[in-house]
């Protein structure tokens, strides 16, 4: 079945503002957890170790926000995400100087802000134009199964990284687009750059990066509208 081209989801009518709380709700969640847990409190730091880091298996917890969505892949705008996440990860080689982890996210919540769809028509082109009206806040949750996390300077406290995932995320109703027709199973892919700050044990690191997100229904809808996402995250991670 021929595509429909998705035009115009950018006007957002001002008579609704969702609260920004919302969105914020995972960061609130992650600080609340650390806040309670012994390994997120601050402790005096064993002597140091002479190994590169406190275990092979990592067990972390992470929250992000996307304020906009921009056009490089996706043609969908403008969407707000925020996810709240979990992460284990396992090494798998670990140099001096470089480090590769395998990682696995699970995302329990994942929320969209975005207009909803009040109709369409088809404009003189033939291409569809979609009537946009007060925003709204769709929930959902993902797993990204697929992970390459990797880390530079490794004898340093103070460690930059580069990664990429890759997984699926449900949602209570479709996202991007809240259509007929569409699904609300995505595909997602992200690439990620930061950096990570250790303890003297190095048991311990928090994490503050960006990272570069696509959401799609790889066609598996009426249309395909993708969305792109500029994601600011902050996590904090314990090893064993």
């Amino acid at each position: 079945m021929p595509q429909k081209k998705l035009h115009n989801l950018g006007h957002l009518a001002s008579s609704q503002e969702i609260p920004l709380r919302i969105l914020t709700l995972p960061f609130f969640v992650l600080f609340a957890l650390l806040a309670v847990s012994p390994a997120g409190r601050c402790q005096i730091p064993p002597p140091e170790q002479a190994s590169l880091q406190g275990g092979n298996n990592e067990f972390g917890a992470w929250a992000s926000y996307a304020p906009g969505s921009p056009h490089l892949i996706g043609v969908t705008s403008p969407r707000q995400f925020a996810v709240l996440g979990f992460r284990y990860g396992r090494m798998l080689i670990d140099k001096p100087k470089w480090s590769l982890e395998y990682t696995v996210d699970v995302d329990p919540v994942e929320i969209m802000l975005q207009p909803k769809i009040r109709g369409s028509f088809i404009n003189p082109a033939g291409n569809v134009i979609y009537i946009t009206g007060p925003r709204e806040v769709v929930y959902g949750g993902g797993v990204n199964p697929i992970g390459l996390k990797l880390n530079f300077f490794r004898r340093s406290g103070f460690q930059f990284f580069g990664a990429s995932t890759a997984g699926f995320v449900a949602s209570l109703r479709p996202i991007p687009v809240d259509v007929h027709g569409e699904t609300q199973f995505n595909f997602d892919f992200d690439f990620q750059s930061g950096f990570q700050l250790y303890n003297s044990s190095r048991k311990r690191a928090w994490m503050f990066g960006y990272k570069f997100q696509h959401i799609s229904n790889a066609y598996r809808g009426q249309i395909n509208p993708g969305v792109d996402l500029h994601t600011i995250f902050v996590g904090y991670s314990f090893y064993k």
